[in-house]
């Protein structure tokens, strides 16, 4: 049994540096990927007045307590544009572009390869801690599993959206049959 953990732990620590090396390689293709593709908003960089309230994170972040005020008009610059975010519901409607897929499931990926890195890593700690690989294993194998749900919830909940709204579209145009327009 000790040397089926010795061999099991010696492929598991070269397949762990592997998935480091994959993982690795899949965040700098995500950080090349958006920075060639991307676009500056116009109002990014910039700053911008609005007539609102302050916030209390406004009231913080000037150096306050945390109370807002309502009689002075807000100012904040703008780091990144909020329209770059992409949706479950833009995926799952196809109003998401081709750059938000590939970033969407390159991000997929990453999420695989980490934790298939981290796996392979307790599997190579098996022989020497058992203990603290186990906990290794079970610990980021039920945040993964954790993790995937709720990705397929947001998906199922965008799905029943889009659903909805193409429902509630025929219902608002539905043609009058002949007995409605008979009477």
């Amino acid at each position: 049994m000790d040397s089926l953990l010795v061999s099991v732990a010696a492929f598991s620590e070269i397949a762990m540096y592997l998935f480091i090396l994959l993982f690795v390689v899949d965040l700098l293709t995500l950080c090349i990927y958006v920075m060639r593709s991307g676009r500056v908003d116009p109002e990014e960089g910039k700053v911008i007045t609005e007539d609102r309230a302050l916030t209390a994170n406004d009231s913080i972040s000037m150096g306050g307590s945390g109370v807002s005020g309502g009689r002075y008009r807000g100012r904040h610059k703008v780091f990144a544009s909020r329209s770059m975010f992409v949706t479950d519901l833009s995926l799952v409607d196809g109003t998401a572009t081709k750059a938000q897929r590939l970033v969407v499931r390159g991000i997929k990926l990453g999420a695989i390869l980490f934790w298939l890195a981290w796996i392979f890593g307790g599997l190579a700690l098996l022989p020497s801690q058992p203990v603290f690989g186990v906990g290794v294993i079970v610990v980021l194998t039920f945040a993964f599993i954790h993790s995937v749900r709720m990705v397929r919830k947001g998906r199922a909940d965008a799905l029943r959206k889009l659903q909805e709204r193409q429902a509630s579209r025929q219902h608002r145009h539905k043609p009058k049959s002949d007995e409605q327009t008979a009477v």
